[in-house]
């Protein structure tokens, strides 16, 4: 576990900043908007025991909702850069899925690290502060392993390498999933100096949580017992490889420069983008109320 007491005394000023800096910098994780409808999806559904200590949790850094710390874990990545290998795992995309041995043989990358802070967050003779930053870690990784290309790689490190120019706009294939697709998708822009218009963002996750109908929430969230949460989270890892080795990947044109791309592109992507933020919204509730509120 890294050492979080540094870590709780970055103020709020700073923590802003460093979400403002994510916005400019290159693309590592779902932007703040997905990361934020991620958690909002998970905070409706925790049960009463789950959400209080999620409150107790939070508290302690100043927090009243898992969508002001969802990407909490991204901005502190710059202090501490041993943590950044935690948000992917580059997986080859012609691969059948995750190989601890190929994929994550120093252990850290973000199949094991989810199931690491899983645990933390489990112990209760666990510090309230190793706690709190298991939960901000937990929050983010869920989000991290629910977009396809933090879960692939086709030697351009899941996408990164790849520029493309998407309706105008130099960027590359990580950045259009970490963020462009989704707020294209909801009319939400977020600006530098401004990154997270909560309001906005919460309405949207409340109309994307009132389409998922039970019966595929049921089969989302299966499988979280004890004895099966790595086997779980490693089955969501081949969800999100698959995604990106057929949709990410496999939708992209070999020479994407016809006028209509982006908008082909866009149409048909967003269906599988929507349903990776419902999956994680739901999973990570799933995994909360197991860990802090078991019924």
């Amino acid at each position: 576990m890294i050492d979080t007491r540094p870590l709780y005394r970055v103020s709020r000023a700073v923590f802003a900043l460093g979400l403002a800096m994510l916005l400019a910098s290159p693309a590592l994780a779902w932007g703040p908007v997905g990361h934020a409808i991620v958690a909002d999806i998970a905070e409706v559904h925790l049960n009463p025991t789950a959400r209080a200590h999620v409150a107790r949790l939070l508290k302690q850094d100043g927090a009243r909702h898992l969508d002001e710390i969802a990407s909490w874990a991204d901005a502190i990545r710059g202090d501490h850069p041993n943590t950044r290998p935690w948000h992917y795992a580059d997986i080859p995309v012609s691969a059948d899925g995750f190989k601890a041995t190929r994929d994550c043989a120093a252990r850290n990358c973000l199949v094991l690290q989810l199931i690491r802070h899983i645990r933390v967050l489990d112990d209760t003779d666990a510090t309230p502060r190793s706690r709190e930053a298991a939960l901000k870690f937990v929050v983010h990784l869920i989000g991290d392993l629910h977009q396809p290309l933090h879960a692939a790689d086709r030697d351009d490190r899941g996408g990164n390498d790849t520029p493309l120019t998407y309706f105008g706009h130099a960027t590359n294939l990580h950045r259009i999933w970490d963020s462009t697709i989704i707020e294209r998708a909801l009319s939400l822009h977020p600006r530098v100096d401004d990154p997270i218009d909560h309001t906005a963002v919460r309405a949207a996750a409340r109309s994307l949580d009132a389409e998922i109908r039970p019966a595929a929430a049921r089969q989302w969230t299966r499988g979280l017992r004890a004895l099966q949460r790595r086997d779980t989270v490693v089955a969501w890892t081949h969800q999100s490889h698959r995604l990106a080795r057929a949709v990410a990947y496999g939708l992209l044109p070999e020479t994407p420069r016809a006028p209509d791309w982006s908008s082909a592109y866009q149409k048909a992507t967003w269906p599988y983008a929507k349903v990776q933020l419902q999956r994680g919204g739901r999973r990570l509730a799933t995994v909360l109320n197991a860990v802090l509120g078991p019924e």
